[in-house]
Formats: structure tokens, C-alpha cells, sequence
């Protein structure tokens, strides 16, 4: 009747319905409150912040954001970068063992879903390798304690659902977008501007800030992203990872596939409002990496 509805059986919770519905009748679940309760359990709270809050925040302000975090009540501050890196490290050894099949990386939790109800032939490509948020979020709490808890910032409406997932269940106690985290500030009266500078709780490795990029983790893990290689493809947007997924299929072909469901990445996160253009984020983003 000339009204469209989310289908829970369809739906991969890519959040595209939040940013293309011109009526912007489309949301997503706010979870302050949840993240809220956490801080106030008494438990030790972590938060594990994606690398494209660098896609958010100008300079000065990602100077201040370790200090707006702990002023909310987080004891622990850390990139979930740092877990970025070790998932790159184990998809390049999974990837390499197994040269006489394709493989398609799965840091991205929208193509999984995508894989699993709309290419389940594709299913066995997919790589058994967590995600940087899972990945992270497990090494805070080794570090912290198994009774500690994690909250995860970023981008991605998907998060939220791959933390609920049976095999993530108690890994990650919260998702937050960056737009709620906007949110939360203005509620706490947090002003970035009034903040000092300080730095975050863990520093990653190597190139693992590049993760909210196309190509991003496997730079990470130091295989080729040339544009040009006809073994590996490095694509974003519904359309083209779905075509990438149909270009290896033909049998005892090994080519590598690293998809991101968001046009132009992470940076281009159904819960991420910048003001500056897709490609001045990810010149952002490649400035902070360096």
C-alpha cells in the first residue's frame, strides 16, 4: 500500500533503509540506556572504537575523545584497530594454506548475512575468521577479566546484530553507533572543546586504521591491493559485492574477495553524519594512518 517495512526474515541489518528512506522513517535501536546500565553495574566497562571515528571527529577532536570516553565512565579506552590487525594476520594464513579455492573476507558482518540468506552457495568461501570487534572485544576481557564488559562504537547498524549472534554471545555487552554516542555527549553535557588531549588505553599495529577503507585489511595484512590484480578484489556497495561474488565461481579458482556492504567503506556508515564528502573521510582516515 505504497509503505515500505522491514521483513526480519530478509533483513541483514545493513541499515541502508535508515539512510535512503526520504522520509527518514526508518531507525535503528538505541542502546544508551543498556550502555548506561552497564557503567553503573560496578563491573570494569571497556570500549572498543572503531578507526572510522577518524571519519567523524576533526583533529583536534580525536585528540579529546580518549578524555570524553572516560568522562562518560569507560575505564578502559581502546581502538578496536588493535584487534584489526591479528584478524588480518589470521585471514592472510588462512587464505594461503588454501590456494585452490576463493575466499571472501568477513570483517564485514552485512556481507556475511548477505552470503548467508541471499548467496548461501557462496557460504564455504566465506573465511572462518572473526570480526575486529569480536576479535578485540575478547582480548579486553582476557586483559580485564572475564567479568568485565565491552561496549563497541562505530559506524555500523550491523554490529548490533553480530553481537547478538549465538557463537558472539557474551563477547561484546553493547553496540553503540557513533550517531548515539553523539547522543549520549550531548545528554552528559560533554563538550569536546573543554576536554584535554589524551591518548588511547592501546595503540594498533601496523596498518590496522586502514580497516574502515576498501582494501583496508588486506593492506593490513600486506597482500597486494593492486587495482589491477585479477586475484584479489577489493569492493564495496550491494552491487558490487554481489557481482564479485558471481566473477569466483568458476571452479578451482582462487581469488581473493575483501567486500564492505557500505559504498566507499565504513566511512560511508549508515550511522555516521559528517559534514565533509566521502573521499575528504578517506583521505582522513589515510593521513591518520600514516
Amino acid at each position: 500500500d505504497g509503505q515500505a517495512y522491514v521483513e526480519p526474515d530478509r533483513c541483514i541489518t545493513c541499515g541502508t533503509c535508515v539512510r535512503e528512506c526520504p522520509q527518514g522513517a526508518k531507525t535503528f535501536r538505541n542502546d544508551i540506556e543498556k550502555a548506561i546500565s552497564l557503567l553503573n553495574s560496578g563491573a570494569k566497562v571497556a570500549v572498543s572504537i572503531a578507526p572510522s571515528f577518524v571519519a567523524v571527529y576533526s583533529e583536534w577532536e580525536r585528540h579529546r575523545l580518549a578524555s570524553a570516553l572516560r568522562k562518560l565512565g569507560f575505564t578502559y579506552v581502546a581502538e578496536t584497530a588493535v584487534g584489526a590487525y591479528y584478524v588480518s594476520c589470521d585471514t592472510a594464513k588462512y587464505v594461503s594454506t588454501r590456494t585452490d579455492q576463493s575466499h571472501v573476507c568477513t570483517s564485514c558482518p552485512a556481507v556475511v548475512s548477505f552470503v548467508e540468506k541471499y548467496r548461501p552457495d557462496k557460504a564455504d568461501m566465506l573465511v572462518p575468521v572473526v570480526s575486529p570487534m569480536i576479535a578485540h572485544a575478547r582480548m579486553i576481557k582476557e586483559k580485564l577479566g572475564p567479568d568485565s564488559k565491552v561496549i563497541f562504537i562505530g559506524p555500523c547498524v550491523a554490529k548490533k546484530g553480530e553481537a547478538e549472534r549465538p557463537e558472539n554471545c557474551g563477547t561484546v555487552d553493547c553496540v553503540l553507533t557513533f550517531s548515539e554516542l553523539a547522543e549520549w555527549m550531548d545528554r552528559e553535557n560533554i563538550s569536546l572543546s573543554a576536554l584535554e588531549e589524551s591518548s588511547f588505553d592501546e595503540q594498533p599495529e601496523g596498518l590496522a586504521r586502514l580497516y574502515p577503507l576498501a582494501g583496508g585489511c588486506l593492506k593490513t595484512a600486506s597482500i597486494s591491493t593492486d587495482a589491477l590484480d585479477s586475484q584479489i578484489l577489493t569492493v564495496s556497495g550491494h552491487d558490487e559485492v554481489d557481482q564479485a561474488l558471481e566473477a569466483a565461481s568458476k571452479p578451482g579458482e582462487s581469488i581473493i574477495i575483501e567486500p564492505l556492504f557500505c559504498q566507499q567503506g565504513c566511512i560511508n556508515g549508515p550511522a555516521i553524519k559528517a559534514e565533509s564528502n566521502v573521499y575528504a573521510r578517506r583521505g582522513d582516515v589515510l593521513g591518520y594512518t600514516k
